[in-house]
């Protein structure tokens, strides 16, 4: 087993993080990405839910940037690939299934969730940490 030191740090992105990271409005979540991704030195981890959500939430025009963050490297796409994920996550028992699979991602890697839902997340999942956006 790994200590927490041995493990790669991340974060992981939920939906409002990801749209401002692609509006720049307002200008942290951007600059969050910008730094990790120059940085090289962090993994940036996006929930599919929350990157179906965004892309929805945002203007067609804009969803090419989106769609770029994800093909570059240190950044992976959290896919729901099996039954058993998707049953931890229901696990959870919250109405909002990309609220559960963001809470679960970090709490499954130990990466504290950038978002604008800090209450919420740890309704969901007592033990998330959260780094709040503006």
């Amino acid at each position: 087993m790994t200590s927490p030191a041995d493990r790669p740090r991340g974060r992981v992105l939920d939906t409002a993080a990801l749209v401002q990271a692609t509006t720049g409005k307002p200008l942290y979540a951007r600059v969050l990405v910008e730094l990790a991704l120059a940085a090289g030195t962090a993994t940036l981890l996006i929930p599919v839910t929350a990157y179906v959500q965004a892309l929805a939430e945002l203007p067609a025009d804009l969803r090419w940037r989106l769609m770029l963050l994800t093909t570059s490297p240190g950044v992976e796409l959290d896919l729901l690939d099996d039954r058993e994920k998707a049953h931890e996550i229901a696990d959870l028992s919250a109405a909002d299934a990309t609220l559960a699979h963001v809470a679960w991602c970090g709490v499954r890697y130990g990466w504290p969730v950038v978002s604008d839902r800090m209450v919420d997340l740890r309704i969901v999942a007592l033990g998330v940490e959260v780094e709040p956006l503006p």
